[in-house]
């Protein structure tokens, strides 16, 4: 998998530049930076580069093998890579965690860097807090696809692959990873395997997948939203209320269906997470004033090509802004700590 194309380093620059976060648009970026001649340093959780590229797809669709590949060609580069650590603020536990070993303040990076990029992407799944929903056997695709990814990858054993041989398994949700979840279901071993979308098929931008799932297997029930989550000990059956869309937007109906199950999952998106808890409400003019940038699913959500080509964008105004600024430190220790807080106040 290609990040940039840009062969060879210009004439060295004195600046430094962090990249939070080695999802596709972190590492677009950091490679188009050490390309125009930055030294760069990239941060990340995870035990590898590549982000949700590497561990939240399957290996069937992309192996991380050519992630490897493309990390290989911006490590020639020069650009310097901090796994397993995690850059914190505020920042509430997520998905990952795990696996970092190390913790450094987003304080401590503004004052040894000259520009910061955060490309930290969307790694806190959502699920219906609906009654049943801390049943076990209640899941979310995101965090159980990983944990597929990660077996697969090497990083764990066999024994942590879910427990789908002869099950019964409904996924919420109609995107791709929906499709990716409904598909490991399978190979797994899942005894049936439905998919239950809000809208219609036709609403869903995976629909040519979905209609080869159908083809091989899978149920799609359409206009339903989980209601309710029934068991004991364990999921047994779903309740969905029936759905119909009144002026472009969902609305549930008084009709309910139930359908047998031993797992529901959750494939209904994923929240931005940052170091910054409140990052979104802040004036993102400010913010790049003082040579913080973004990119990337931490943002809103992005396809890998879309967040590629926006980490090259990014790199450009970062460039832009060092070469304006030069040449500086981002903020002395105290602003840099006051800047922060006004963010997450909604001050700025």
């Amino acid at each position: 998998m290609r990040f940039c194309t840009c062969g060879e380093r210009d004439k060295t620059k004195p600046f430094k530049v962090a990249v939070i976060g080695a999802g596709p648009a972190g590492l677009s970026a950091a490679c188009n930076l050490a390309c125009r001649g930055f030294e760069v340093h990239v941060y990340d959780k995870m035990p590898e580069p590549g982000g949700m590229v590497a561990f939240g797809i399957p290996e069937w669709r992309i192996p991380i093998k050519s992630v490897r590949e493309g990390v290989k060609e911006i490590e020639k580069l020069g650009v310097v890579f901090h796994m397993r650590t995690k850059v914190v603020y505020d920042s509430p536990k997520e998905l990952g965690d795990e696996w970092a070993e190390r913790f450094i303040s987003l304080e401590k990076l503004m004052n040894e860097f000259d520009a910061i990029l955060i490309a930290t992407g969307a790694w806190r799944p959502r699920i219906l807090r609906i009654p049943g929903h801390d049943l076990p056997g209640v899941m979310d695709a995101l965090s159980t696809l990983v944990k597929i990814k990660m077996v697969r990858i090497g990083y764990l054993p066999e024994s942590e692959l879910p427990d789908f041989e002869g099950k019964k398994v409904i996924v919420v949700g109609a995107g791709y990873t929906a499709v990716d979840m409904a598909k490991e279901a399978q190979l797994l071993g899942a005894r049936e395997v439905t998919i239950a979308y809000r809208r219609s098929l036709g609403h869903s931008y995976a629909k040519a997948e979905i209609r080869k799932l159908i083809n091989e297997g899978v149920k799609f029930v359409e206009y339903v939203t989980p209601e309710r989550v029934i068991g004991d000990e364990k999921v047994r059956e779903v309740e969905f209320a029936k759905t119909k869309i009144v002026g472009g937007s969902v609305i549930k109906t008084d009709d309910r269906i139930t359908i047998p199950a031993d797992y529901l999952i959750f494939a209904i998106g994923q929240i931005p997470t940052n170091p910054i808890r409140e990052i979104t409400c802040a004036n993102e003019e400010i913010l790049k004033d003082s040579g913080i940038f973004f990119a990337g699913d931490v943002i809103s959500p992005r396809n890998i090509g879309t967040a590629i080509l926006e980490g090259r964008r990014v790199a450009g105004e970062i460039e832009e802004w060092l070469i304006t600024h030069a040449p500086r430190r981002l903020l002395p220790p105290t602003l840099a700590g006051r800047l922060i807080a006004e963010v997450i106040e909604g001050k700025c």
